[in-house]
C-alpha cells in the first residue's frame, strides 16, 4: 500500500475516532443534563399540584382534583401520566384514557419515603415517574411520568451534528491530507528511485532534494553512500584487475616453457637451411617455402599466446564457446605431450553468446592447466560442452587425484592454494569471471578424479 494512502487512511480514521469519542463524550453530558433539568421540572410541577389538590383531596372532591390533573397534564407537554392515590392506597384521579393499568400501585411505590424517582421502560419509550407524598405521614400519593421524547430528540439533533461535523472534518482532512502526503510523499518516492538505482550499481550519482528535514538528511547520507560506494568500486575494480594480471602472468609462466620448446623446433628448421645457405648460397623454392612455413608457425603461436596476453578488460562480443575450448587446447600441446595426457573433445554444436573472449579464454585455461597439473603421470583430459534450457554448459574433467574433502569449501578462497610456488588465485579468478558473466560455476571431485562444471547463459 503507498505511503499517501496509508496517510490518508490515518486521517479519516482519526477523524472517525474523534468523531465517535465526542460524540459519546457529548451524549453522556448532555443526557445527564437534560435528565436533571427533567427530574428538577418534574418534582417542581409534582408539588404545585400537590399544593393544588391537598384541600380538595381533603374533601373528597373528586371532579377538583380529575380537573387540575387533566389541566397539568394538557398544559406540560412532556407529562405522559398524572395519577393520585386515596387513603386506601387505590388510584383516585388520573389521565389515563382507557383505564389506569393494574399493576399501576407497583411502578414506583413510595413505601416509607416522601419522594422518589424511578426510570422505567415502556412500550412508548422511557418514563421518568416522579412520586410524591401528597401529606406528609398519609397514604395518599402524587405520579407524574415525564416522557424521555425531549431528551431522544435533542441527542439525535447532537448526533446528527456530530455526524455532520465528523463527515465535514474527514472530507477537509482527507483533500488536506492527500495534498499534504503528495507533497511529503514526493521527496520519499525519489529516495526510492534513488536506492533502486544504488541497488543496480549505479554509484556515483547524487539526488537533489532541498528540504531541511529528516528526508534532507536522509538524501545527504545516500548522496555520501552513493560516492562512496563508487569510491569503494574504482578501488576493487582495479584491484581485481591487478589480480587478473597477476594470475595472467602466472598462467604465461605455465605456458613459457610450452611455447618455447613449440618455437625451438621451427627455429631449428630455420637454421639448419641458413647453414647450408652459408655454404651453398643458392636456395630452392623449397628450402624457402620451409622457412616461410616455419616463420608462420612460430608467428601464429606467438600471435595466440600474445592476444591471450593482451586483453585486460571487460568487453562484451559475441563469442562460440567451443573454438575458445580448441584454442587453449593449442595453447597446452608441449604440456599435454609432456605428460603423456590424452585430450577427449565431446563438444556439441553451441550458439553464440554474449561474454568477453579473453575472460573466459583465461578462465577456461586456468581450469585446463589445474587439471593437466592434477595428472603429472599421466591420464584423460575431458573438455566438453553442452546447451542445457536456458545456458549452455562446460564441463573440464582430470582423472588425477582429485581434491581432498578437507579443503574443498576453500578451493575457491583467494590466495588458498595447496602448491608452493602458486598465487592461489587461479580458481578465485574462474568463480569472478564466471560471476561477472552471470553465470555459475562448481565441482565435484573425487579420488577418480575431478570435474568443474560451468554454466553461463544464453541471449543477450
Amino acid at each position: 500500500m503507498k505511503l499517501w494512502i496509508k496517510i490518508v487512511l490515518l486521517n479519516v480514521g482519526i477523524g472517525i475516532s474523534l468523531g465517535t469519542l465526542i460524540g459519546l463524550a457529548v451524549r453522556d453530558v448532555v443526557t445527564k443534563s437534560l435528565r436533571d433539568e427533567l427530574t428538577n421540572q418534574g418534582i417542581s410541577i409534582a408539588r404545585n399540584l400537590s399544593d393544588r389538590i391537598a384541600d380538595s383531596l381533603l374533601l373528597n372532591d373528586l371532579y377538583t382534583v380529575q380537573a387540575a390533573v387533566k389541566d397539568v397534564s394538557e398544559k406540560e407537554r412532556d407529562v405522559e401520566y398524572i395519577y393520585v392515590s386515596d387513603n386506601d392506597g387505590r388510584p383516585y384521579a388520573h389521565t389515563f384514557v382507557n383505564g389506569y393499568p393494574p399493576d399501576l400501585l407497583r411502578w414506583n411505590p413510595l413505601t416509607n419515603k416522601s419522594r422518589t424517582i424511578q426510570l422505567l421502560e415502556t412500550e412508548k419509550g422511557y418514563i421518568r415517574d416522579i412520586g410524591i407524598k401528597v401529606f406528609e405521614g398519609m397514604t395518599p400519593e402524587l405520579h407524574i411520568g415525564l416522557k424521555e421524547e425531549r431528551i431522544a430528540q435533542t441527542l439525535n439533533r447532537i448526533r446528527n451534528l456530530i455526524v455532520t461535523l465528523t463527515a465535514v472534518v474527514i472530507i477537509i482532512g482527507t483533500i488536506l491530507s492527500f495534498y499534504l502526503s503528495k507533497i511529503i510523499t514526493k521527496p520519499l518516492y525519489t529516495l526510492v528511485e534513488f536506492t533502486h538505482n544504488l541497488s543496480r550499481g549505479d554509484f556515483g550519482k547524487q539526488i537533489a532534494i532541498g528540504t531541511k528535514d529528516e528526508v534532507g538528511e536522509l538524501a545527504d547520507t545516500f548522496n555520501n553512500l552513493s560516492q562512496e560506494l563508487q569510491l569503494y568500486r574504482e578501488r576493487t575494480e582495479e584491484s581485481y584487475k591487478q589480480m587478473l594480471r597477476t594470475e595472467k602472468l602466472t598462467a604465461l609462466g605455465r605456458l613459457s616453457a610450452g611455447l618455447a620448446h613449440e618455437i625451438r623446433n621451427p627455429l631449428t628448421s630455420i637454421k639448419v637451411l641458413f647453414q647450408t645457405f652459408k655454404d651453398n648460397p643458392a636456395l630452392t623454392k623449397e628450402d624457402m617455402r620451409v622457412v616461410i612455413s616455419a616463420a608462420d608457425q612460430m608467428d601464429d603461436l606467438l600471435a595466440k599466446f600474445l592476444k591471450f596476453a593482451r586483453s585486460d578488460e571487460f568487453i562484451l562480443s559475441n563469442v562460440y564457446i567451443n573454438p575458445i575450448i580448441k584454442q587453449g587446447v593449442n595453447l597446452i600441446q608441449f604440456q599435454l605431450k609432456n605428460h603423456s595426457i590424452d585430450v577427449d573433445l565431446q563438444l556439441t554444436k553451441l550458439p553464440l553468446i554474449r561474454a568477453d573472449r579473453a575472460l573466459i579464454q583465461q578462465a577456461l585455461l586456468n581450469l585446463v592447466l589445474n587439471a593437466v597439473e592434477a595428472m603429472p603421470d599421466g591420464g584423460v583430459l575431458t573438455l566438453a560442452s553442452g546447451v542445457e534450457a536456458d545456458h549452455i554448459s562446460i564441463t573440464v574433467k582430470d582423472t588425477g587425484r582429485g581434491i581432498s574433502a578437507g579443503i574443498q569449501d576453500k578451493v575457491f578462497d583467494p590466495f588458498f592454494t595447496t602448491k608452493e610456488d602458486g598465487t592461489g588465485l587461479g580458481l578465485s579468478i574462474v568463480y569472478n569471471i564466471i560471476n561477472l558473466h552471470n553465470g555459475n560455476v562448481g565441482f565435484e571431485s573425487d579420488e577418480r578424479g575431478t570435474s568443474f562444471h560451468i554454466t553461463l547463459p544464453l541471449g543477450t
